[in-house]
């Protein structure tokens, strides 16, 4: 028993009351030495070693008046420790009284379990920082974007009223005092009215000038925020591995309205017919609204792009169907369609059909929709053929 006492993995003192140490283990040596400034052993008083912690463990040891009993029960105390990690040594401290004269005080080397705890609370700390750095740069990421699309909305505005511009108005007024050249020099003279038709014959021509510069910028600004776009669409993809995963129910026809809306002017425009195929019931999924809008967002655009201003069928159609375990959503067009090969790259990264294009469009809708837990594909039987987009989310 005495063998087992002395190689026992906690530190155990047996001592009388004044604090001289009748026995001392292997642990205790090692644990309570550094404290005390010398090698405990047998004689020597443990008190100064306890004061040395905290005084009010000696003085709760002399008022303890009872013949036997618990003064302490593992209680923390640390002490500053030379070669230890954090340069503080911690254990849990008991001590107990068997009879009178004769204590039992043991201590606990608590060191290691409490590093591993402050080193798991500074992970979690660390975590929670960086969690809060990611929902910054994410708050940020979706201001820029809206305000990208604002932007965006004003110059298809500028574009629209642009189109409504027409030069021909002023060169058939041009051509008018042309024709009327007699008259008009009869009345006020020839050089004033040649003077009259050059004048505007320049001014038709400056602001046909004007308008074709104005056009031009208006369309390169519009390709900038398409860039734009497609760069936050990258930084949506990249912190999206550091967002909360939890997914709130959301109303896919809400997502189709929405999204309608936003596309109407455009589809409007180039005269596009759009019929929607959608049950009367709320369609709910679990996901995140703006992504799923970004991607069905992308789908329509590049419909409508795909879509020949010259042919005669514009159509472009969702149809949405739920089934016990999911929903299947499906945009069809009568565009351009895509051959065989163009369909094996089409989700790509920097895979694109567009000269202005960047090939990150559908790439980013397809890891959108992977990461709801869906699928996506595109398919067309040929050019001129139109296209298919089908998305699939579980419920």
């Amino acid at each position: 028993m005495k063998a087992i006492l002395l190689h026992a993995p906690v530190a155990l003192v047996d001592m009388d009351n004044n604090g001289k140490i009748v026995d001392i283990n292997l642990m205790g040596g090692k644990l309570l030495n550094p404290l005390a400034g010398e090698n405990l052993k047998p004689g020597t008083s443990l008190y100064p070693c306890l004061s040395a912690l905290d005084p009010e463990i000696v003085t709760r040891i002399r008022d303890f008046t009872e013949s036997s009993g618990l003064i302490m029960l593992n209680q923390q105390y640390s002490y500053l420790a030379a070669g230890v990690e954090g340069g503080q040594k911690h254990f849990q401290l008991t001590v107990y009284k068997i009879f009178d004269d004769c204590l039992i005080v043991s201590a606990e080397d608590k060191t290691e379990k409490m590093q591993e705890e402050q080193a798991l609370k500074q992970a979690q700390q660390d975590k929670a920082v960086a969690q809060g750095k990611y929902e910054i740069a994410s708050e940020v990421i979706h201001d820029i974007g809206n305000a990208v699309v604002g932007f965006n909305s004003y110059l298809t505005r500028i574009n629209r009223m642009l189109e409504q511009y027409s030069q021909g108005n002023l060169q058939k007024v041009s051509l008018f005092l042309k024709q009327q050249n007699g008259p008009i020099s009869a009345a006020i003279g020839a050089p004033k009215a040649a003077a009259l038709i050059d004048m505007m014959e320049a001014i038709s021509k400056s602001l046909g000038d004007s308008h074709d510069e104005l056009r031009r910028s208006v369309n390169e600004q519009l390709h900038l925020t398409a860039h734009i776009q497609d760069i936050l669409n990258i930084q949506r993809q990249y912190i999206s591995g550091h967002e909360s995963q939890e997914r709130k129910p959301v109303n896919l026809k809400d997502i189709i309205s929405d999204c309608r809306s936003m596309v109407f002017a455009n589809m409007e425009k180039k005269g596009v017919n759009l019929s929607l195929s959608i049950p009367p019931e709320r369609i709910v999924i679990k996901g995140d609204r703006t992504k799923l809008m970004q991607v069905l967002l992308n789908i329509l655009k590049n419909s409508i792009e795909a879509i020949d201003t010259d042919t005669n069928v514009k159509t472009i159609s969702i149809e949405v169907s739920g089934f016990e375990d999911s929903v299947q959503l499906v945009v069809s067009d009568s565009g351009k369609g895509f051959d065989e090969q163009t369909a094996k790259h089409l989700f790509d990264r920097g895979y694109t059909t567009k000269s202005s294009g960047t090939g990150l469009g559908l790439y980013n809708c397809k890891a959108i929709i992977e990461s709801h837990g869906g699928t996506i594909s595109m398919a067309s039987n040929g050019a001129g053929m139109g296209s298919k987009t089908t998305i699939s989310f579980n419920k």
